[in-house]
């Protein structure tokens, strides 16, 4: 005869293997959750080291450049003219670029002429738009308070809600001028690449200047920038091209630098990661602290993997 248990009996034994599948439901989650979360934090380790790892080539890459720049041998020495370099080292390859700051206009030492030419070339020949931004310019970096005709003083920027005022002296950063009344994100990118707060010259070296600056200061077509650089390249390395010539009225050429260097280096380590840095570093003639070059700047580039260094000669040498 079959044995039956009471009908309450059924009811505890599927309420129990119910919260036995719940139990076990949540276990799976609860693991599957701690392996999601163990994979991203294993993933954040590894990026971070792969970041550091690329930091730390480009950083390597950064200070094989000066060691370069202070070769006594000037055909061993590498150019500051935008020539682009690269290096292997232990755990990857470097690209780098290095630019003579004489060859860019200093914002805090070019004259009213000069800047006028830099922001009429810029601004597509609007004289009045170009006069207007000069002398808010002027303004900024000068040290007293009064108000040119088209300037701007601490009133104006009160007025336009900003929450600081024209500084009264040279521009510390670049990046300063951004603050400029007038001055436009749009125009800055343009501008950027062209000044430099680090020569202490009015003029530009065109033997150290790029080929946008060399078309947008000088009036060059294409071809007679591309047959300057090849002459810049082709000469004997740290000897001058021959001397370039251009239009009166303009922008100043002037010579020296060799002194404040912009160096633009982008690693790629052997896992294929890379990080780039830029920074500006500038000789001491007097080593106080006995090293050759004291750091101005130095600043991580977020860069694509579609991005590169800026290079003006093309070929990694």
């Amino acid at each position: 005869m079959m044995r039956r248990f009471p009908p309450y009996r059924s009811r505890q034994t599927g309420m129990a293997m119910v919260v036995v599948l719940w139990m076990v439901s949540l276990l799976t989650i609860m693991a599957g959750s701690f392996s999601l979360s163990t994979q991203r934090n294993t993933g954040l380790v590894n990026n971070a080291k792969e970041r550091a790892r690329g930091l730390a080539l480009a950083d390597a890459g950064v200070h094989y450049a000066l060691i370069m720049l202070s070769q006594p041998d000037p055909i061993k020495r590498w150019r500051s003219d935008g020539t682009y370099y690269k290096v292997a080292l232990p755990g990857g390859v470097v690209g780098v670029t290095l630019f003579d700051e004489s060859g860019k206009i200093d914002i805090n030492s070019a004259s009213e002429q000069t800047l006028r030419t830099v922001l009429g070339k810029l601004m597509g020949g609007d004289e009045m738009a170009a006069l207007s931004l000069l002398d808010k310019i002027i303004d900024w970096r000068d040290s007293d308070n009064l108000k040119r005709i088209n300037g701007a003083e601490e009133k104006d920027y009160q007025t336009e809600g900003k929450a600081y005022v024209p500084q009264n002296k040279n521009f510390q950063v670049l990046e300063e001028l951004q603050m400029v009344l007038g001055m436009t994100p749009a125009l800055y990118k343009k501008l950027e690449p062209l000044l430099t707060i680090y020569s202490g010259q009015d003029g530009i070296n065109p033997q150290k200047a790029s080929g946008e600056a060399l078309r947008l200061l000088f009036g060059m077509d294409e071809k007679a920038v591309a047959d300057f650089l090849n002459l810049r390249r082709t000469s004997q390395p740290n000897t001058p091209a021959p001397p370039l010539n251009v239009p009166p009225g303009g922008v100043r050429t002037i010579g020296g630098g060799d002194t404040t260097y912009t160096i633009f280096a982008q690693s790629r380590t052997e896992e294929g990661s890379g990080a780039g840095l830029k920074v500006v570093a500038r000789r001491q003639f007097s080593r106080s602290n006995g090293a050759p070059f004291a750091f101005l700047s130095w600043k991580q580039q977020i860069l694509g993997s579609e991005q590169t260094i800026p290079t003006e000669l093309g070929t990694p040498r």
